[in-house]
């Protein structure tokens, strides 16, 4: 009897030492977009955000873009751009200019042409769009990629899993494969830079997964804190220079009967390899949506709930 008790109290301590800290994290409702856009790319140049790619509500995948101004908080669409449209693209920013590409463009899921190669640099200064070296490797739909001031690296693509990431060279243009290899072998996983720092994690292979990792300059990975939850895939996530931010995605299931969407909002904090929940996305549950960090605020909508309906919802957070 007081050996029961005493391992009821260890379950209870256990139970209390797994929860997620909480932290009451305001939640601002911005303009909604002119139309839902679900596995689109997102990113921002200025006090403008951009959204490219993606499907619409009928299925189709416009070859327009969204912009969002930040300053009349209204939207507006562009006439169509040359970057083909597309679904689970990747797209990454430096300095000046925006790179972006990869994904699926639409069809059969089992023929080579439908996974795109092409890589395009985007200058928002000059609203110019310029065709680049095409990306090596079949894994491109739903990868992963990041700038470290230098080189842009892509990971986690799917066309058949791997853990090669390729490293793309914007002095060169021209593509290698890192010797190193991702500690995850997954798609449709996130990534994000923090303050200088690099993470990516959860991610789909079998199942959805909770691995989150840093990732450093001279190729060698640290696991970190998993990402709450029994593991999640097609989230959202940006980062402010305090904090990574993850939003919502999906828990595949072994049957129909035990997957599920979630609706939460994540920080994680570096400094303490920490995550918090801070709210729950006010639309609902919510994948393949989208987020992008300015400053010290967070943006994030779009997306697509458990029923594939498409949110037009758009909202941010003051980290």
């Amino acid at each position: 009897m007081k050996k029961s008790i005493f391992y009821s109290i260890i379950c209870l301590l256990c139970a209390a030492c797994s929860q997620v800290p909480e932290a009451d994290k305001s939640i601002q409702v911005s303009s909604s977009a002119p139309e839902g856009r679900a596995c689109a790319m997102c990113f921002a140049a200025d006090s403008t955000i951009y959204i490219a790619g993606g499907r619409i509500q009928d299925g189709t995948y416009p070859a327009t873009l969204l912009r969002y101004s930040i300053g009349t908080d209204q939207w507006t669409e562009t006439a169509a751009v040359p970057l083909p449209p597309r679904v689970n693209g990747t797209v990454c920013c430096t300095e000046q200019d925006v790179y972006m590409g990869l994904g699926f463009g639409g069809g059969n899921v089992h023929m080579d042409s439908t996974y795109l190669h092409d890589w395009w640099r985007y200058s928002p200064t000059t609203d110019t769009w310029t065709a680049l070296a095409a990306f090596p490797a079949p894994q491109t739909a739903a990868a992963v990629s990041w700038y470290d001031n230098e080189c842009i690296w892509v990971a986690c693509g799917f066309r058949g899993y791997t853990n090669d990431i390729w490293c793309y060279h914007i002095d060169s243009d021209r593509w290698t494969q890192a010797t190193e290899q991702s500690p995850i072998r997954v798609m449709s996983a996130v990534a994000a830079r923090c303050g200088g720092r690099y993470f990516i994690g959860s991610g789909f292979r079998n199942t959805s997964h909770s691995y989150w990792y840093e990732w450093f300059r001279d190729g060698h990975w640290e696991k970190c804190s998993s990402i709450p939850g029994k593991g999640r895939h097609n989230a959202a996530c940006s980062a402010t220079d305090k904090a990574v931010w993850v939003f919502g995605g999906w828990h595949y299931g072994d049957s129909l009967t035990t997957g599920f969407h979630y609706d939460d909002i994540l920080r994680y904090t570096p400094d303490r390899d920490q995550w918090t929940l801070c709210g729950t996305i006010p639309c609902g549950t919510t994948e393949n949506g989208v987020a992008c960090a300015v400053g010290e605020r967070v943006y994030f909508g779009l997306g697509e709930d458990k029923n594939g309906h498409i949110h037009t919802e758009w909202y941010y957070i003051e980290d």
